[in-house]
Parts: C-alpha cells; sequence; structure tokens
C-alpha cells in the first residue's frame, strides 16, 4: 500500500511533472486548485523521442507526482532524466510515480492488412502505449490519479474525489454521445500512417486495413506505399489518417494517389485548435473522421 510524507505547510499545491499533454489535462481536471502543473512535451512532439533538457531536469527535481504513460512510451528518456534529477520520490516504485498504462488492458501493435510487408516496424513489447485514444481508458486513470492524489495530499481527499467524480460523469455522458453520433463509422475500412489511433478506432469500430508507414518516421519505401494504394480499392479505404505530431507527407502520397480524403487527428489535447481538452478531444475526433467518411478531408 502506498504511502506519502505529508505536505509541509509552506507547499500549497503538489507539483504534477506530466509527460505528456492528455496526463497534463487530466492532472488539472483532478487535481484542480490542489496542483501545479508542469507539461514536458507538446501535442506536437513526438512522445517516444523527447530529449532531456536542463529545463525538464530541473522541472523533475521539483515534482511531487509524475503522471506519465508508461508501456515503453518514455522509455528512452524519462527514467534516466529522473535518475539525472536526484529525486527519489518519483522514482519507479515509489508513490510519486504514476504510470497511466498500469491501469488498462493494453491493445497489441499490428500492422494491418494483407500488405504488409516484413518489416519489424517500430513496436512496443508491452503493448501500444497510445491508451488515450479510448475514453474509457481515460475514466480508468482518472479514478486511479484521484486515489494517488489523495495518498499524496490527503488534506485534499474530498475535493480530488469530487473532481473525479464531475469528470468521470461528464465523461460518460459524452461517450454515450458520440458513440451514437460515431455509428456510421462501425467496420468502416482505413489506412492509418502509423498505429497512433489504435485505441480511437477500436471504440469506435473502425478497422484500419493498412499502415502507411510501419516504421514511425522512417519513409516507407515505393513498394509498401504501392501495396497500399494498390489495396485502397480492393478494401474499400474510405480515407487516411495521420497524427497531428507527424509529418503527413507519406499520408499525403497516398491520399492523393489513392483519391481518398486525409484526415489529420489530434491524437492528443491541443493537437488541433478544437482539441482543447479531454473532452473537447473525443469531440473533434469523432467530427473528423465522420467528414472522412463523407469524402471531406481534414487538415
Amino acid at each position: 500500500m502506498l504511502s506519502a510524507a505529508p505536505l509541509g505547510a509552506a507547499q500549497a499545491k503538489l507539483n504534477v511533472f506530466a509527460c505528456v499533454p492528455e496526463w497534463a489535462a487530466l492532472a488539472e481536471a483532478i487535481g484542480g486548485d490542489g496542483v501545479e502543473v508542469t507539461l514536458a512535451t507538446s501535442a506536437l512532439d513526438n512522445p517516444d523521442a523527447i530529449k532531456p533538457t536542463p529545463a525538464l531536469i530541473a522541472d523533475l527535481k521539483d515534482a511531487d507526482l509524475i503522471v506519465c504513460t508508461g508501456a515503453g512510451l518514455e522509455d528512452a528518456w524519462l527514467e534516466p532524466m529522473i535518475e539525472r534529477s536526484g529525486n527519489a520520490g518519483v522514482a519507479p516504485g515509489q508513490p510519486g510515480h504514476f504510470l497511466a498504462s498500469a491501469f488498462v488492458t493494453l491493445l497489441e501493435d499490428s500492422h494491418g492488412g494483407e500488405e504488409e510487408d516484413e518489416e519489424e516496424g517500430h513496436l512496443h513489447e508491452e503493448g501500444n502505449p497510445h491508451i488515450q485514444g479510448d475514453p474509457r481508458n481515460v475514466l480508468k486513470v482518472a479514478a486511479q490519479l484521484a486515489k494517488r492524489l489523495s495518498v499524496m495530499d490527503a488534506e485534499n481527499k474530498a475535493a480530488y474525489g469530487q473532481n473525479a467524480k464531475a469528470f468521470i460523469g461528464r465523461m460518460n455522458a459524452l461517450i454515450g454521445e458520440l458513440e451514437q453520433k460515431a455509428a456510421p463509422l462501425k467496420g468502416v475500412n482505413i489506412a492509418v500512417q502509423h498505429e497512433h489511433s489504435l485505441y480511437l478506432l477500436e471504440w469506435l469500430g473502425v478497422e484500419a486495413a493498412a499502415t502507411v508507414e510501419p516504421e514511425p518516421g522512417v519513409p516507407p519505401g515505393p513498394q509498401h506505399l504501392a501495396a497500399v494504394i494498390e489495396a485502397v480499392p480492393a478494401r474499400d479505404m474510405k480515407f487516411v489518417i495521420h497524427a497531428a505530431y507527424e509529418d503527413p507527407g507519406p499520408s499525403k502520397f497516398v491520399s492523393d494517389k489513392a483519391g481518398i480524403p486525409l484526415v489529420n487527428l489530434p491524437f492528443t489535447v491541443g493537437g488541433t485548435p478544437e482539441a482543447k481538452d479531454l473532452f473537447s478531444l473525443y469531440e473533434d475526433s469523432v467530427a473528423r473522421l465522420l467528414d472522412g467518411l463523407q469524402g471531406r478531408g481534414r487538415s
């Protein structure tokens, strides 16, 4: 059972270090006035490839709690930065170390589509870490984050519980609305640039029939692109998606050659102007997918 030393009287707020925008937004929603949140990345950063900086290390040194994804997403940079910060309270196994992926069931990376070649690609051994695509995952994380904040700051336990209850209630209502609105997407085949939106598509019943860029950041070869383009009519793919942080070039090539819309998805909070918080993230994601289905591209 986790326990933490109480906050000193001079420290009015918990310092929360969030690795990615979705957890910063959740920490602010659940923590409210009890937290001060620092974000390590932006919505246009590749969360796999963040470079440690003196400023980030200083932020980690001051953190009471880190809220990150886990499942290998931050492996390349988070633990080395924790070591360099010297902050034992946020090290793995400590109350100040919170990994969202520990509270959900991970989906396996799988390069969808019969056209896929034998490239190994950039797979996460523990499973796909982009769990924020499914709001039902965020509900689970929200409940656990409220408990952890209460462990770290028992005086504000009631406030954290109330904030979590309000957030979960609102998100549950939104999920029902969006599932009804997104019903036409169920069973639709699309192409994806990479498996950044696996959880979103799984939630809505959309099929990723082809992966344009099996290894993120590495341009697909002409043979692979030709196979994806050939598969578009064969699999009746309606549009192709990419995440806001990705170079859309490969997906735009497929879009142009295959004659299907190109849709930019926010991927996380701040990825598009419309995705201002977790609620509008899902609203905008569904709206953009529906636009693609109706033959309209979204940049």
